[in-house]
């Protein structure tokens, strides 16, 4: 399939679009400089309202792509001219999805961009500039909170593992899934997003994984998008936030370069009783406590970074995908796996 912008015929692109297509001579090889990655959430507002400000501020040197699970039919036919349309499987998790997207990128950076995002002009322009430094794999995109006054950077590196947001952009552990912008051959070295785990969780444990075998991520501090981070469609529940915590950081502990700990059980139960002031903390808490006993990733962890570990020692790359599951451990395989649908 070619990848490439075709010559757009304006009198079929609807009214909404207009303005919006990227100027690019059909002549002229395309060599994308950066994949934008879009999952469609079951939100066609929230969907569009992001398609719009991608296709109003991207340049000509950014490929689109727009994954689903055979829930979006695309009703304004931009597979044609200005995107790439994957369907994956109809219950395929969000991890998956976003797996399956990165593999068919053709650029060698890719950005998650979750719907609801509205994106400034030039807002990637930082960011890869930052990535044109080779010992940056990965960068936390700064968010303005759309409900409320404050600006988050990423994950609170000194509040690992718990999933706190960070305010200040001297202490990121990783970028927010709807702030990441990733060297896509990283990305596949470290298996993709975990497809095991809470879709909640896994840009949490992805920023886990990239600390534990040493990758640097940067960030970059000025806020060029907004999003609502209160109402995210992948948030889940403060217990099963809280659960799901727990059994990555009982994984995580048992590896030393992680420098992830666990409290004793006395300070764990001390917090819980403090916790009951507060509902929502007090079910974080008791999901905290249940998940850290919880030993049911310490084998698949392990070996998720023992693999990463050696896809980046090996002295030869080879093309990677992240999708086989062999005795509950997400192993790389080779080649494509999932249904692949686009003009």
């Amino acid at each position: 399939m070619d990848l490439r912008p075709r010559s757009v015929d304006l009198s079929k692109v609807p009214d909404r679009f207009l303005g919006c297509v990227p100027s690019v001579s059909p002549e002229m090889p395309f060599v994308p400089r950066l994949s934008l990655i879009v999952p469609f959430q079951r939100n066609e507002s929230a969907l569009e309202t992001t398609l719009v400000s991608i296709l109003e501020s991207r340049t000509s040197q950014d490929e689109l792509i727009i994954v689903h699970a055979g829930d979006y039919e695309d009703p304004y036919e931009l597979s044609r001219d200005e995107a790439v349309v994957l369907e994956t499987e109809q219950n395929s998790s969000l991890a998956e999805r976003l797996n399956l997207a990165v593999r068919t990128a053709c650029s060698p950076v890719v950005q998650v961009v979750l719907p609801g995002t509205i994106l400034d002009p030039g807002w990637s322009e930082e960011g890869l500039s930052v990535l044109e430094d080779d010992s940056i794999h990965a960068v936390s995109l700064a968010i303005r909170d759309a409900t409320a006054e404050r600006i988050i950077y990423g994950f609170d590196e000194t509040q690992l593992p718990h999933r706190r947001l960070a305010t200040s952009p001297n202490a990121v552990a990783g970028p927010l899934l709807a702030g990441t912008m990733i060297r896509r051959r990283s990305l596949l070295k470290l298996g993709g997003w975990s497809e095991l785990i809470s879709e909640s969780l896994i840009d949490l444990e992805l920023a886990m994984l990239m600390r534990t075998i040493g990758l640097q991520t940067d960030v970059v501090p000025t806020p060029r998008m907004e999003r609502d981070l209160k109402t995210a469609a992948n948030a889940g529940s403060p217990f099963e936030i809280g659960k799901g915590c727990g059994i990555l950081a009982c994984a995580y502990s048992e590896l030393p370069d992680s420098h992830i700990m666990i409290e004793p059980l006395v300070r764990r139960l001390g917090h819980l009783a403090w916790g009951l002031m507060n509902p929502q903390a007090a079910a974080e808490r008791l999901g905290w406590v249940l998940g850290v006993r919880d030993r049911s990733l310490v084998r698949y962890i392990a070996q998720r970074v023992d693999f990463s570990q050696h896809a980046f020692d090996a002295p030869v790359s080879l093309p990677i995908s992240a999708t086989a599951v062999t005795e509950g451990h997400s192993e790389m395989e080779y080649g494509p796996t999932k249904q692949r649908k686009a003009a």
